[in-house]
């Protein structure tokens, strides 16, 4: 072959199959590298001694087929070619050498680079999952992504007290060694001056929030900032207000929940509670919620209802358990679903908003509503009834009505106490009987003064 008998590009990628072309039957530029089978020769491809022993039978190589060097010691015979003739042998195999220019030809190998364009294109059927990528525009929410040990978002902090908003998916605290993702090991990590070595836990959590549930969550910095906050909750002076979305649309606007809640002892369901009159229902107490309709809309094109909740009582489950009773169980609520509601990446259940009326100035804080469209797309309101500000405004206000009726009616039973008591020792002092000392020092004490 003469040099540059051969135009680049003249084979187009993988124009011959593999094992079409018997070795050493090939015309030069007849496969483009890299498309000869194991044993095959690509020009200007091979390093001296690169051939494997027998793949070319002695003597049927074509002049300028083979760089020189590339046969095997023995493959000719020396007495089978003069000098001259090997000369000229070689020389052919330079024209071998523009078969390297067809490297360039490699260059039209883009087409390879293409297929990775292919591969993208199963990038498409994952769009859907970036639907629930909200954690772009849901940074109250934190988005869907997991916790982690540094992801600790801070809502209040004083000397007294830090309140945290605490995400869906991460336990408080825990006595397991291998529990890495706590709120107690995210304070450990933020605040390690303020952890107390005289707690279990180094912090004082002042009330608890389930492990799927997020939200506002109080933690105290010491003892006496602990007692002031289990005072409020104990006489029921706090008062505390979660966001839901619920199955269903919720009829009545407004409902008092009131379900007295125990233990349920069923086989199989441990941890869990249940409404007295359930079977297995054990130890029931008194319990109460107030629901509020905020807004009907649609969870992945079911009908679900947005409401806030508060609980007038604090018992385990309590609101999980009475959205239950009246058939409008919390959206992705696993557990009272018994593992049906698993599609959500969440239990649809929030802590808003938490108000402490200490002295001498009260205590607040509010968790960000993770319920929007920008936070869950999935998540489709239809009809607003009420604002989610204005309801709990409205709800402030009546709960500080409500303080004010209280403590008027505190000070009228104080002072009404205080009559008795004065009137019970007037009582007691006007039956009381004269001794006979007392007559006689009376008398005494009369007959001086009429003297003087």
């Amino acid at each position: 072959m003469e040099p540059g008998s051969m135009e680049p590009g003249s084979v187009e990628p993988g124009g011959v199959e593999p094992g079409g072309v018997e070795p050493g039957g090939m015309e030069p530029g007849g496969v483009e590298p890299g498309g000869m089978e194991p044993g095959g020769m690509e020009p200007g491809g091979m390093e001296p001694g690169g051939m494997e022993p027998g793949s070319v039978e002695p003597g049927s190589v074509e002049p300028g087929s083979v760089e020189p060097g590339s046969m095997e010691p023995g493959s000719m015979e020396p007495t089978s070619m003069e000098p001259l003739e090997m000369f000229r042998d070689v020389k052919p195999a330079r024209c071998v050498e523009p078969a390297r220019s067809v490297e360039p030809a490699r260059c039209v190998e883009p087409a390879r680079s293409v297929e990775p364009a292919r591969c993208v294109e199963p990038a498409r059927s994952v769009e859907p999952a970036r639907s629930v990528e909200p954690a772009r525009g849901v940074e109250p929410a934190r988005g869907v992504e997991p916790a982690s040990v540094d992801s600790l978002k801070v809502l209040y902090q004083s000397c007294d007290y830090i309140i945290v908003d605490k995400h869906w998916d991460i336990r408080i605290d825990s006595k397991m060694w291998y529990e890495k993702r706590t709120v107690q090991k995210q304070l450990g990590l933020r605040f390690p001056e303020l952890a107390d070595p005289g707690t279990y836990y180094g912090f004082r959590f002042c009330h608890q929030l389930d492990y799927s549930t997020s939200g506002v969550l109080c933690v105290a910095l010491n003892k006496a900032a602990a007692g002031r906050v289990y005072h409020c909750f104990k006489d029921r002076r706090a008062t505390k207000v979660y966001l839901a979305l619920v199955r269903g649309w919720v009829e009545e606007e407004m409902m008092s929940l009131d379900f007295s809640i125990g233990e349920n002892t069923t086989e199989g369901r441990t941890h869990m509670m249940c409404i007295q009159g359930t079977d297995g229902c054990e130890n029931p107490k008194p319990c109460r919620t107030h629901l509020t309709v905020l807004e009907y809309g649609a969870y992945d094109g079911g009908p679900v209802t947005k409401v806030l909740l508060q609980p007038l009582t604090g018992r385990t489950h309590q609101l999980r358990v009475h959205c239950e009773a009246v058939g409008h169980p919390i959206v992705g609520d696993y557990t009272y679903s018994l593992g049906a509601d698993s599609a959500p990446y969440r239990m649809m259940l929030h802590a808003h908003l938490l108000h402490l009326p200490l002295q001498p100035l009260p205590l607040q804080a509010v968790a960000p509503d993770p319920f929007t469209t920008p936070a869950d797309p999935r998540w489709r309101p239809q009809r607003c009834l009420r604002t989610v500000e204005g309801a709990v405004e409205t709800l402030l206000e009546h709960r500080a009505a409500e303080e004010r009726t209280e403590r008027e009616e505190k000070e009228r039973r104080q002072r009404e106490e205080r009559r008795k008591q004065q009137e019970e020792r007037r009582k007691r002092w006007r039956g009381r009987e004269e001794s006979e000392e007392q007559r006689r020092m009376c008398q005494q004490w009369l007959s001086e003064w009429t003297d003087v």
